[in-house]
């Protein structure tokens, strides 16, 4: 949900499937327990380890999908403190209270839990920032929903949604091509649903501004996620009380004085 990184913010958007990344959020199961998804295939032996997991999700058990949510979780909470690149699968194994061996029966690398934390929130928010785009609201009233959706979607799911603004996904090589993809992908499709109501305000007469539509998205998604470097949850005003000046602040600047 970080600003997204285009070579023509002005214009449409251009999917820069593992090389650039988007700034919008979305993912719709988080706290849901939904099957693993697939890992990309590796060029290496496989070990007994690897296929005892393979095992595992292609018929996982509740507890296994319970244990796995507990890791997501666990893994988001510890990236959010050290970082991506600080944090080990020994430090989450540790935070979660178990031996860092048993954590591969449930997944492979710190690399595919960065992917399913990341997936997992744009999945949730896509889906709420779709629905706002769909309905009957004003372009001013859907700007608004979708800047406070945005807000809500990095209190919901903090630090998850943090990672992607702080860690850029493109810049880790480990991370698996087809998840990042995925994540990608999402991100566009988010931005666009963004662009695409600042685009119908300017052509009702709702908004006016010298900018190319596609920099005001951009300015927009950099105004939310700017917030990553001082909001923490419980700390000073809330989310909704954020977003709400947030919005005040982007709309201000684009609709036009009656």
């Amino acid at each position: 949900m970080g600003a997204t990184r285009r070579s023509n913010a002005g214009g449409s958007a251009q999917a820069g499937k593992g090389k650039t990344r988007a700034g919008q959020v979305d993912a719709s199961a988080v706290g849901t327990k939904r099957q693993p998804r697939k890992a990309a295939p590796k060029e290496r032996a496989v070990s007994n380890i690897d296929r005892r997991r393979a095992l595992a999700r292609a018929r996982p058990s509740e507890a296994y999908l319970e244990r796995r949510r507990q890791l997501i979780d666990a893994a988001a909470k510890v990236m959010g403190r050290k970082g991506f690149r600080d944090t080990t699968l020994g430090d989450i194994a540790h935070e979660i209270g178990a031996d860092r061996g048993s954590l591969y029966y449930y997944v492979s690398s710190k690399d595919e839990l960065l992917t399913e934390i990341l997936y997992e929130a744009m999945v949730e928010h896509h889906k709420v920032l779709s629905r706002i785009a769909r309905s009957r609201r004003t372009p001013p009233e859907k700007l608004r929903a979708m800047i406070a959706s945005m807000m809500e979607a990095f209190d919901a799911h903090f630090p998850y949604l943090y990672i992607w603004v702080y860690e850029d996904p493109s810049r880790l090589g480990e991370i698996s091509a087809v998840g990042l993809d995925e994540i990608v992908d999402l991100s566009e499709r988010s931005y666009e649903l963004l662009r695409e109501t600042i685009a119908a305000g300017i052509a009702k007469g709702h908004f006016t501004s010298t900018l190319p539509i596609g920099v005001l998205a951009q300015s927009i998604l950099g105004l939310v996620a700017w917030t990553f470097r001082w909001y923490e949850p419980g700390k000073g005003q809330n989310a909704q009380e954020i977003a709400d000046g947030l919005a005040d602040l982007a709309l201000g600047g684009l609709q036009i004085s009656s």
